[in-house]
């Protein structure tokens, strides 16, 4: 069984620096354009169906804006639309159309009566694409001019609020304003990018009537500090100001646990976590019947890979590994082998990088498009994996990792899977970093599992698979 054990030297404090011993305060816009993206696609949607009750034969219309509006979601269009670079938003516009085309040309297959016309469906997509587009500009100009943020003010007197004001302002887009950079309500000096503003207790209250402030965060792990921040905002709480702790708001914002600011504590207090008999009886269902019909539909496609593997470099066609599964069980994943069959004989145990010279010329198209974990389906129907849930990791990297990595241990409660939230949202680790930030995003999906994040994984999971995002 995997244990909540930490080593005498953790992540969090090789990379902590000295504690600050005064309260600092680093106020902040967040930007929040994806009501106001959902507001206008909602009302889009709208239109067409009333058009279509009143005999305008645009319900297919509906239907391919309906789809369209779930692949922006999930490709967090919503929240990234104001700020992101204009290359990566067209591509994530593009996307979104495609693949809310073949969604719903596979609805219209089984449900002809749904079909609408080329000319409509083409009409649809046009719509589809230019809600984004007009609302682009629009809404950055509203963000730019801190019409459409919240004000938030991140305290603490420890390097915690620094390292939540540096993840705000160097994460993704939906992070940053209109030119990719963090936009404060005050300007600092050239500095550090925690820099803060040295306040006393006393001062918060008059700080946030002063710099429009609609939030605070706490980042602050010393009980007898946090005694005073409570007391110091006991007033503006119960005049209307919301409070959040630091840990929390970055798990909404991010989709991922603040690793370094957790405490046994934090595990057992906070929500989540939940498995039920009959979470578990569905989840197990929709696993093995997804896993033997992906089998059967792939069958071709695998004798051809296979032949293509043993034509591409000599060795077996199949790769098998130990890999370290539920509760810390090992079990013998299956695999399409990418690499030459001596790989390692010289070098041992090492993590794939980037453009590695062991991987054959199959091999990298095999991972591009993921194809090579196909077969990992049969450790599905054994029972050993998941459909979605974190990425098994061979014991030789766990038993290195649990040392360096507070937690670690804690993904083994969760099965692992073929895909997972870790793998959709970070590029392929090949670093101790890299593990600790999948981690993250593991520990997030093992709060939060359940049959509808697993749907909107598998979702992301097809896009990067048709894309040839993979690695």
């Amino acid at each position: 069984m995997p244990t909540a054990t930490i080593s005498n030297t953790t992540w969090a404090e090789v990379n902590a620096p000295p504690r600050e011993s005064r309260l600092k305060a680093r106020p902040y816009c967040l930007p929040r354009p994806a009501g106001a993206f959902l507001a206008a696609e909602l009302t889009l949607l709208a239109a067409v169906l009333l058009l279509a009750a009143r005999g305008g034969n645009t319900l297919g219309a509906a239907v391919l804006l309906a789809f369209c509006g779930v692949f922006f979601h999930l490709n967090n269009l919503d929240k990234s639309i104001a700020s992101s670079k204009f290359l990566a938003f067209s591509i994530d516009v593009l996307e979104s159309i495609a693949l809310g085309f073949l969604a719903a040309a596979a609805l219209f297959y089984l449900f002809p009566m749904l079909a609408p016309s080329t000319g409509v469906a083409l009409a649809g997509a046009l719509l589809a694409g230019l809600l984004p587009v007009v609302l682009r500009s629009f809404l950055g100009y509203l963000v730019h001019h801190q019409m459409l943020v919240e004000g938030i003010l991140i305290v603490g007197t420890g390097y915690l609020a620094g390292k939540l004001y540096g993840a705000l302002a160097n994460d993704r887009g939906h992070w940053k304003g209109p030119e990719g950079r963090a936009h404060g309500l005050l300007d600092f000096p050239e500095g550090p990018a925690d820099r803060g503003v040295t306040v006393d207790f006393a001062q918060l209250n008059e700080m946030v009537v002063r710099d429009r402030i609609s939030r605070v965060i706490v980042a602050e792990r010393d009980a007898p500090s946090r005694e005073k921040l409570a007391a110091a905002l006991l007033d503006p709480r119960l005049r209307g100001l919301k409070v959040s702790d630091a840990v929390d708001f970055y798990e909404q914002f991010s989709g991922k646990l603040w690793v370094e600011a957790l405490s046994p504590e934090w595990f057992i207090y906070t929500d989540g976590f939940q498995h039920s008999r009959a979470g578990n009886g569905l989840k197990r269902l929709f696993d093995v019947s997804f896993a033997l019909l992906l089998l059967v539909l792939a069958a071709p496609l695998l004798a051809l890979i296979a032949l293509a593997i043993k034509l591409d470099s000599p060795g077996p066609v199949l790769f098998r590994q130990i890999r370290v599964g539920l509760h810390g069980d090992t079990f013998v994943i299956y695999k399409f082998r990418s690499m030459r069959q001596d790989a390692e004989l010289e070098t041992g145990p090492v993590w794939t990088g980037e453009r590695d010279e062991r991987v054959t010329k199959v091999g990298r198209l095999l991972r591009k498009f993921r194809l090579d974990e196909i077969l990992q389906a049969i450790n599905v129907l054994r029972g050993e994996m998941s459909l979605v849930g974190p990425r098994p990791e061979r014991p030789y990297f766990v038993d290195r990792l649990e040392q360096q990595i507070p937690f670690y241990n804690l993904r083994h409660y969760v099965k692992p899977g073929i895909t997972g939230w870790a793998q959709v949202m970070y590029r392929y680790g090949a670093s101790v970093e890299d593990a600790h930030e999948k981690l993250q995003y593991d520990l997030y999906y093992a709060k939060h599992q359940s049959l509808g994040f697993d749907a909107g994984i598998l979702l992301k999971t097809i896009r990067i698979v048709l894309f040839g995002r993979g690695r």
